[in-house]
């Protein structure tokens, strides 16, 4: 009996609700500067140049997140998601594995340009502490889904790694009888 790809399952589920998270923010338009500074009215503790420089910052995020590259990397991953669950659900467990494999290379293009926008946008930021900050803030988060992209990469090669094994050893003991 063979075994269910499980792991695919659960990569590619947690990958569809993230492109659907991400394809719900392309429907938002971009906020004007006045629905962010109406928002950040509430925000105790910063001085009006980092609330100024809060909101220049928020807003060039938010341009960026709506720019024509990003859109498309949306866009893909989200058609590689469900190309990869569709593969999946007709038992083509190896083109699946190679959709999702083409979804995480995709993702990590796309925090590596996202961390190069928000470079930009840091520039935006004029008081030293806050801009220090974001800059951490910013690398770290890009780190962070870089290595945790890295990892599910390795557990699919792992598995196909496996698979391929499985396969091999099988056709030897049916070579065998």
């Amino acid at each position: 009996m063979k075994k269910k790809p499980i792991y695919l399952w659960v990569l590619l589920v947690l990958s569809a609700l993230i492109s659907a998270m991400s394809l719900f923010g392309l429907l938002s338009p971009v906020p004007s500067k006045e629905a962010l500074r109406a928002g950040q009215t509430q925000v105790q503790g910063l001085s009006a140049q980092q609330l100024e420089d809060t909101i220049n910052y928020l807003h060039k995020t938010a341009e960026l997140s709506h720019s024509t590259v990003n859109i498309v990397l949306i866009i893909l991953s989200a058609i590689l998601v469900v190309t990869g669950i569709v593969l999946l659900v007709r038992n083509h467990l190896q083109y699946a594995n190679y959709a999702y494999i083409a979804y995480v290379l995709l993702a990590i293009i796309g925090s590596i340009y996202t961390y190069m926008g928000m470079q930009d946008a840091v520039q935006a930021i004029r008081d030293e502490t806050l801009r220090l900050g974001t800059e951490v803030l910013g690398k770290g988060t890009t780190i962070l889904f870089v290595v945790i992209n890295v990892l599910f990469l390795a557990i699919v090669f792992y598995k196909m790694w496996r698979q391929q094994k499985d396969l091999s050893e099988e056709v030897e003991a049916e070579e065998v009888a």
